[in-house]
């Protein structure tokens, strides 16, 4: 695999779309002949993808430590882990994915995913189940270790979205945050910020998941 041209695959894709962007820019982005790209990938398609699995593997590197914490809770069912043990999984949890929203390094990465979430194709299916649905079934998990017993996994698996959900307004609605708050930029004093937001939030789901009275 060549990984300049993956590279500027991300780029380009991301900012212009697999209509939009064409094999020749990326190419010269790269500094490689057209060739390359048939002759690594096969083709546009073939580079489309691989762009998807690169930027796939960079964000589970950077989760890995997170859920390998979060491992030992078992995704359905099972034994709960030790109550004193989920503050850690927690945090890092939510700290990794504070870092992921705020690392202006990843801004070709989230348009590229932004397309892909408005209008899915194959490549959507290799980020999803690469690094999304990991992520979400092991905060699910978390949550069934809290909650009493008799949730719906349904009410379960929605508030584990809303948890990773308000992280990604930071990274897919930065403007609009920093307009709001009125940052100048997202340093570590403004993550500072949103990771004990993010945490105030998640003991406010434990909480309510606690006080409902099941039917």
């Amino acid at each position: 695999m060549d990984n300049q041209l993956v590279a500027a695959a991300v780029e380009c894709f991301g900012r212009d779309g697999f209509e939009g962007a064409s094999t020749r820019a990326i190419a010269a982005a790269a500094g490689k002949p057209m060739s390359a790209i048939t002759y690594h990938f096969g083709g546009k398609r073939g580079l489309y993808l691989a762009a998807a699995r690169h930027i796939t593997e960079e964000l589970r590197a950077r989760l890995t430590p997170a859920l390998d914490l979060a491992h030992a809770i078992p995704e359905t069912g099972g034994p709960p882990p030790a109550p004193d043990r989920l503050p850690a999984v927690l945090e890092a949890l939510l700290d990794a994915g504070v870092a992921i929203a705020t690392d202006y390094r990843l801004d070709a990465a989230a348009r590229f995913i932004i397309r892909e979430q408005a209008e899915p194709t194959e490549a959507f299916a290799i980020i999803y189940e690469g690094v999304m649905e990991p992520l979400l079934l092991r905060l699910t998990a978390l949550l069934r270790a809290v909650a009493p017993p008799g949730v719906p996994e349904e009410r379960l698996r929605l508030r584990a979205t809303m948890v990773v959900g308000q992280i990604l307004m930071v990274r897919f609605c930065r403007a609009t945050v920093l307009r709001l708050m009125d940052w100048r930029d997202l340093g570590e004093a403004e993550r500072a910020q949103i990771r004990e937001t993010a945490r105030i939030n998640l003991r406010a789901i434990f909480a309510d998941l606690n006080a409902q009275v099941l039917a």
